[in-house]
């Protein structure tokens, strides 16, 4: 016997015509019985009769429509509740039939919105009659900026065309309904199709919705949608728009990223990376590098703190935001005054921030800039107050961002602004760590029985990023480098520095060598400075520390009896950039030990790593 659902085929319309009983459902209909409820728990739903009519309270939409939407006129300002009214208005008083043009040209969907705002700039100038005869009158990215702001036209574009019968004649959907009721099953299958369908136009709508608020975001320019990669394109170019079902997710093809931090654990070769932006820029478009970043509450409070408790400096100023990301700092900043924010990132994460910055309404205030800051001119960005950016990466300088906040200083920088952090530092300390070099090293030697040795070399290649236990830091630590973020150059960021480390305890061997960084918030004006440090003796950050482990086949001479309390060990370390990708690092350190009690026994060695 064939189950039916008379639930939905007994409930009738405000016009008395069959409602879920019908063949061909009104769509309203359905997205609100979709929304509602699932139709197998409805009828399996323990004392639930599916045929009893007289509770109603279940059929009332969740969400009603409350909203009063209004359809201007393209050519006055007289009103209408709907869009169809609206444009037989405009057919019939100034004989402009909107739904037939954008037939004859074949007009897809931003091309029509390209025609409303076309044809809403030119009523402005003082036009009133149009005669349009190709698509290339208004094929210029211009016209996709909104003329009349919430343009409810534009959201029901796609809902113009009126549905016909076989016969090719109009009809209404209702006309064309009747009364036959429709099989459970058929219905619980439908209702699965048609969620689908509507988080698909919802996602669509969320996407639309972006393109727009973003390209309002650009209506202070003179030319706001020339890419800054490409200026003789659209900077839409770059916006690929989704397809269905999936409309509206934003790229997010990250790579594996470490959940400590910002380093790939997936890297291609290096030559494949050479010269190349693109794995980077990916693995800043998913949201988790982003969330791992605020979580760290170090490094986020730092920002916020400083920001908030100089909110002086903030109140009416012009501020630049270098590789805004999730646009937090962008937020701070405009929470403690700011007049206008520009947010830059080449990333795509940017479309998820200008929903946040809208969803926070403060996109009068920020103003998005998509494409690299070394492709950017006064054109896109004027002259600013401030120029604040989270640009440290695991030893400070790997990804290589100190270098575009450095030309973005040089190109948008006030002479008398400022830059957040102010000042950055790096650190050295000498490391004994027996328990790591045996996890890492000795552990190779017998793996089930075999030899694994050639395994561990490659622990003596790179720069490991790990928490530095503080009772393995055998020495004083030396501050090795000291930049002023107002006045270092691109080049003080590939050095020889020198470094004297006096030992406080009495080891072996010397195991290795931690790396540190920390940033200071102290420009001019500040009344309240910040200091935030990624120092083994504080609280963790997910920057951690780069530790250094010494392979012994690279120490010239080897002490016999150990180093003794009291040592110094004295050397360089070098930072270069990598020859085969720019924002690598390549760390070499030159040590000595020195002491009385060492004799004519000296230790000597020299070893690089490779922050990738």
């Amino acid at each position: 016997m064939s189950t039916y659902a008379p639930g939905l085929a007994g409930r009738r319309d405000d016009d008395g015509t069959a409602g879920f009983g019908k063949t061909n459902c009104d769509l309203e209909d359905l997205i609100s019985w979709a929304g509602i409820r699932s139709l197998e728990d409805e009828v399996s739903s323990e004392g639930n009769d599916p045929t009893n009519l007289e509770d109603e309270h279940g059929w009332e939409d969740v969400e009603p429509d409350v909203e009063n939407i209004v359809f201007k006129s393209l050519f006055d300002e007289k009103a209408f509740q709907d869009v169809h009214s609206m444009l037989q208005y405009c057919l019939t008083t100034y004989h402009f039939n909107f739904v037939g043009l954008k037939r004859k040209l074949g007009l897809d969907f931003l091309e029509s919105v390209k025609l409303v705002n076309y044809i809403r700039a030119e009523v402005l100038r003082g036009t009133t009659t149009f005669e349009i005869t190709s698509k290339q009158i208004f094929e210029d990215d211009k016209y996709l900026q909104t003329v009349l702001e919430d343009d409810a036209l534009l959201f029901s574009l796609d809902d113009l065309e009126p549905t016909q019968d076989s016969s090719g004649s109009r009809q209404s959907r209702s006309s064309s309904s009747t009364n036959s009721q429709i099989p459970i099953d058929e219905m619980v299958n439908l209702r699965r199709k048609l969620q689908r369908t509507v988080d698909a136009v919802k996602d669509r709508f969320r996407y639309m919705r972006t393109q727009m608020k973003l390209r309002s975001s650009f209506q202070a320019d003179p030319d706001p949608f020339r890419s800054f990669s490409d200026p003789g394109t659209s900077v839409w170019s770059s916006l690929e728009q989704p397809s269905l079902p999936n409309l509206g997710n934003f790229r997010s093809n990250a790579g594996q990223v470490s959940l400590s931090g910002r380093r790939f654990l997936d890297a291609p070769s290096r030559s494949a990376l050479s010269n190349d932006d693109g794995h980077y820029m990916q693995a800043y478009a998913g949201i988790g590098i982003h969330e791992t970043m605020i979580k760290d509450a170090i490094r986020t409070n730092a920002y916020k703190d400083f920001i908030y408790s100089n909110a002086h400096l903030f109140e009416g100023k012009t501020v630049l935001d270098v590789g805004c990301g999730s646009g937090i700092l962008s937020l701070f900043c405009a929470k403690a005054g700011a007049k206008t924010v520009y947010a830059v990132d080449q990333s795509d994460i940017i479309y998820k921030a200008i929903e946040v910055v809208h969803d926070c309404k403060l996109n009068d205030i920020i103003k998005f800039r998509h494409g690299s800051i070394e492709n950017m001119t006064e054109r896109d960005i004027p002259k600013v107050d401030i120029i604040v950016s989270e640009w440290m990466g695991y030893a400070l300088l790997y990804e290589s961002m100190l270098d575009s906040v450095i030309l973005a200083r040089d190109k948008f920088l006030k002479p008398t602004g400022i830059v957040l952090p102010s000042h950055a530092a790096l650190f050295i300390a000498p490391i004994h760590d027996p328990l790591y070099h045996a996890q890492k090293v000795d552990f190779w030697s017998d793996v089930h029985g075999f030899d694994m040795s050639a395994m561990a070399k490659q622990a003596y290649l790179d720069a490991i990023v790990r928490t530095v236990g503080p009772p393995t830091i055998i020495g004083k630590e030396y501050k090795f480098l000291d930049l002023d973020l107002r006045t270092c150059r691109k080049i003080d960021l590939e050095f020889y520095a020198y470094y004297n480390c006096k030992l406080h305890a009495a080891v072996p061997f010397l195991s290795g060598f931690a790396v540190w960084f920390e940033v200071v918030f102290a420009p001019p004006g500040a009344s309240k400075p910040e200091t935030m440090t990624t120092s083994p003796s504080q609280p963790v950050t997910h920057w951690e520390q780069a530790y250094l482990m010494i392979d012994p086949a690279r120490k010239g001479k080897i002490l016999s009896g150990g180093l003794p309390l009291g040592t110094e060990l004295r050397g360089t370390v070098r930072y270069a950039k990598r020859e085969d990708n720019e924002r690598e690092v390549d760390i070499r350190v030159k040590w000595e030990a020195y002491g009385h009690e060492l004799g004519d026994e000296e230790e000597v060695g020299e070893q690089e790593w490779a922050m990738r």
